[in-house]
């Protein structure tokens, strides 16, 4: 069973991201404790996130400048996330996502063009370099806070504050996402919260799950982007009303 939801996340992170939404019920539903069902996905993130890059950038569809500045600013967000998950409740981030999801969506249907072309030209320099820090910074708060879709996130962000179209916004979250997955899964393995057994046949089917959907994401590009995407962005807000229900 484990295999299947993993090719199935790994078709849907390479497409548009949110993955996760899969496979950690999927992990907590065999009985592993909470934090080996954090280190345990990561782990079998990774080489799966190797196989996106490959493929979009042997299409030319990772801008590596942007992507690299926003690494070292989305590792430090990691770390700010982890911090904060510390000192406050979750339910504080689950109101402002019900409140922002809604929103997100609004905006995406009525600017339908949004992620359509890659006008990421017309930004200035410095401008795309100090969004892209704030996205990486931003963003990965998020992502070690909470977690859920957080690729989705980086694509939006791209695509809406970059304007780059929603292929090459995914090929540059894909870069972010394996540097935050390979540091949080080593800290996990660190700490003997990884089973190994499950990262290593998982990641056989995550591999192939992201070679065919970022073969379907590079061939049909918006097209069948922007509608997963919308369908995952439901999928979250259907979980993050269940989860706060369950914590009231």
């Amino acid at each position: 069973m484990m295999m299947g939801v993993y090719l199935i996340a790994g078709m849907v992170d390479s497409v548009c991201g949110g993955g996760g939404l899969f496979t950690v019920p999927a992990l907590m539903s065999i009985g592993l404790p909470p934090h080996m069902v954090v280190g345990t996905n990561q782990g079998s993130l990774v080489l799966g996130n190797v196989t996106a890059i490959y493929k979009y950038n042997k299409q030319g569809k990772i801008d590596w400048k942007i992507a690299l500045f926003a690494v070292p600013f989305s590792v430090v967000g990691a770390f700010l996330g982890a911090r904060l998950n510390l000192l406050i409740s979750e339910r504080y981030l689950q109101i402002i996502m019900l409140i922002l999801l809604p929103i997100l969506a609004l905006v995406s249907f009525n600017k339908r063009d949004i992620g359509e072309e890659n006008h990421s030209d017309l930004v200035p320099k410095n401008r795309k370099l100090v969004d892209a820090a704030l996205i990486g910074l931003v963003v990965s708060i998020y992502h070690a806070f909470y977690g859920p879709a957080s690729g989705m996130f980086y694509i939006a962000c791209f695509a809406v504050i970059l304007k780059y179209d929603v292929v090459n916004a995914n090929g540059i979250s894909k870069v972010i996402l394996l540097v935050a997955c390979s540091i949080s899964a080593a800290t996990y393995a660190f700490s003997g919260n990884v089973n190994w057994q499950l990262v290593m046949t998982d990641s056989i089917t995550y591999i192939i799950g992201n070679y065919i959907g970022s073969s379907i994401a590079l061939t049909k590009g918006a097209r069948i982007v922007k509608p997963t995407f919308y369908f995952m962005l439901i999928i979250l807000f259907i979980k993050l009303i269940y989860d706060y229900t369950l914590g009231a």
